[in-house]
Formats: structure tokens, C-alpha cells, sequence
């Protein structure tokens, strides 16, 4: 009996990944959130639990499709499309779609009072947040999501591109790898997606990827402010840093 079990055992399949529900972690979102309030789904969260958590991630996976706001004087020539209705459109690899970045912000426990609700000398009064959090979501406005968002199709490749042809140089890399990203600033149309992490220090908040500038956004609104040299740290606007960071706590600095 111990013989068939085990010869059962060893004839079992591996189960087949999920691919629908992987490839649900890649659509496009076509909504950002200014701010808004959210609870839970399930459970509830700490009550000691204060501060801001943020995520960035590859958001945007057929470009230009962020829908302008109704009062924009700058409509896109081509109207957002639906992932995978227009293939020229669409990225070939997840990693290059452009970054978003979510903001969760944790509050504790901070229950308005009555005196709170009704404020002080025309107020408005407090919003009770105890058992929820404040909620925002906004691309990264990159050169290259601008100008794409404004044609309405995609304009720049990056590391899709790697394996477009068999030729090698260097430590047998691909040679549009090479081009791409062991060489900053060398093709003007790689796209900087701008979607590999978030970084909160100094009181700024900067969204990087390996192979060019960080983009320094808004801690609170998530707005973008432009590429950023550091302070002067990195001294070309082409050069790139990496999109890996550690936090020194102690010395006060930030490791790339």
C-alpha cells in the first residue's frame, strides 16, 4: 500500500499557474485618486499605527491612455484605448509600463470629539479617520508620459527591446541592452519609466529606475516636480543612479 501511495504521489502533476489572476496584476488604471478615505476590507488596523506608506509600481501598460481632465487645454491626438485593442500601443514587457505611485496614510487612533465636530471660529470640522486610512494614487509625470499622453501613442522603448537582436558586446550582453542602460544618455528615446521604487528622505519623495534621473514628486499630493540632480550630487542631467536605495538612520544619508 506504501509503495502505490508513493508511486500515485510521483505521477501527480504540479498544479498549473494561475495565469489569469497574474496577468490582472498588469492592467492599465485609467483613474488616479486625488484623496480619498478608505477602510478596510477585512480586519481592521492598529491603532498605533501612524505614517505613510508608499508603493510604485509599472501602472500604464498601453501608452497615453490617461484620459485628460475635461477642462485640459491639451487633448491627446488619439483617444485612450483598452489594453490590448491596439498593439502598437501596448508595452512587451510589465516592467515598462509607466510608474504610478500609491499613497496609504495610517492615522491611529484619532476619533473626532464633539467639540472637534463642530469646530472652532467657522472651521470646518475634523473628518473622524479611526479605522481607516487616506488613500492617493497618481502617475509619474515623466517627459515620456507627457509626450505620449499628448500623442496618444507610444513613442519611446526601453528594456523591451533587449532581445531584438542576436549581436552581443561586452560581458555577453545584448547589444540594445548595452545601448539602453550600460550607456546613460547615449539614446535620447529610452524611456525613463520612473517605476522601480519610492524613496522618502531629506522630506522628498523620489520615484527611481536603473538608467536615469530620479523624479521628485510630492509627499502629500503625489504631484511631480521634475527630474532631480540631487542637489548637485549627480553632475549630469543624463547621467542615471539605481533604483535600489538603504537608509542610514545613523550618519543621516541614503545608499544607492
Amino acid at each position: 500500500a506504501q509503495d502505490q501511495q508513493t508511486a500515485t504521489s510521483t505521477n501527480q502533476q504540479p498544479a498549473q499557474p494561475d495565469m489569469q489572476a497574474y496577468s490582472n496584476g498588469y492592467k492599465t488604471a485609467f483613474t488616479e485618486i486625488s484623496c480619498a478615505l478608505s477602510s478596510p476590507t477585512v480586519g481592521t488596523l492598529p491603532s498605533d499605527l501612524v505614517g505613510t506608506y508608499y508603493k510604485c509600481g509599472p501602472a500604464m501598460f498601453s501608452a497615453g491612455s490617461l484620459p485628460p481632465p475635461k477642462n485640459s487645454l491639451v487633448k491627446p491626438r488619439q483617444p485612450p484605448v483598452p489594453d490590448g485593442e491596439d498593439a502598437s500601443r501596448m508595452v512587451s514587457h510589465p516592467f515598462e509600463g509607466d510608474g504610478a505611485v500609491l499613497a496609504i496614510t495610517f492615522h491611529g487612533d484619532k476619533a473626532s470629539t464633539d467639540e472637534e465636530e463642530g469646530g472652532e471660529d467657522g472651521e470646518e470640522p475634523r473628518v473622524d479617520t479611526t479605522g481607516k486610512v487616506t488613500t492617493r494614487f497618481r502617475y509619474v509625470r515623466t517627459n515620456a508620459f507627457t509626450n505620449e499622453r499628448k500623442k496618444g501613442k507610444k513613442l519611446y522603448t526601453g528594456m523591451e527591446s533587449t532581445r531584438s537582436t542576436p549581436s552581443s558586446v561586452g560581458n555577453d550582453s545584448p547589444l540594445p541592452f548595452y545601448r539602453h542602460h550600460l550607456l546613460p544618455g547615449l539614446n535620447k528615446m529610452r524611456k525613463n519609466t520612473s517605476n522601480t521604487r519610492t524613496v522618502y528622505f531629506g522630506k522628498k519623495l523620489l520615484a527611481l529606475w536603473s538608467g536615469g534621473l530620479p523624479y521628485k514628486l510630492d509627499s502629500l499630493a503625489l504631484s511631480t516636480d521634475g527630474r532631480t540632480q540631487m542637489g548637485g550630487v549627480i553632475k549630469k542631467e543624463e547621467a542615471s543612479i539605481g533604483a535600489k536605495a538603504a537608509i542610514d538612520a545613523k550618519n543621516n544619508r541614503i545608499l544607492f
